[in-house]
């Protein structure tokens, strides 16, 4: 009777450890998704940001601001 509940122990173990396994894995590709998906993101920002410095900068630019004051 004690080896059978050996095996029975041993194979429980082992299940638990493969789902364990299982459970490391998801997580794992869940959090890798994540950070690829905010990199993405944060390149994205950081091109919109480019942009917008780019409009603020044409806006102020000496040469346009007395062109906008001198009239067309």
């Amino acid at each position: 009777m004690r080896p059978q509940f050996r095996f029975v122990f041993v194979v429980f173990y082992f299940t638990a450890v493969l789902i364990f396994a299982v459970y490391l894995r998801s997580a794992n590709n869940r959090i890798f998704y994540q950070l690829y998906t905010l990199e993405a993101e944060q390149s994205w920002l950081m091109q919109e940001l480019t942009h917008k410095q780019l409009q603020v900068e044409t806006l102020i630019n000496p040469a346009a601001v007395s062109e906008r004051l001198n009239g067309p």
